[in-house]
């Protein structure tokens, strides 16, 4: 070995060392911007679910009300009525339940692709 290169084993292993050292650092840093990207991309996600539910279910509500007022007037009887509207927000809860696997499914879907990378692009640049 030809000692007059002007380099020793020492400082290129140090040099070796900060370079691996701030490429962990920096690979460390991505993670965490990842994370913290994808944090804000399911918060958001449903956060905007959560009002968008709680508009539907208000109008969903005032419009079975107004149908149970109307279909109250109609056969002379609001306790009727109501109940009529008691009964379809029961059958409502019965389709619910027997389809209750395959709606989790599609939620944790629909969760699981808003979490994992959308194509091989983004997968390769991790």
């Amino acid at each position: 070995m030809n000692r007059d290169s002007g380099y020793n084993l020492n400082e290129l292993l140090s040099a070796l060392e900060a370079e691996i050292k701030e490429w962990v650092e920096i690979r460390l840093k991505l993670l965490q911007l990842n994370v913290f990207e994808k944090t804000a991309i399911v918060g958001s996600f449903l956060i905007f679910g959560v009002l968008v539910i709680n508009l539907l279910l208000f109008t969903v509500l005032f419009a079975f009300v107004a149908l149970g007022f109307l279909i109250g007037n109609r056969i002379h009887s609001m306790a009727s009525g109501f109940a009529i509207i008691s009964f379809f927000y029961l059958l409502i809860l019965a389709v619910m339940l027997f389809f209750r696997k395959t709606i989790f499914t599609g939620l944790q879907n629909l969760l699981l692709k808003e979490l994992t990378p959308e194509s091989e692009d983004e997968l390769s640049a991790k």
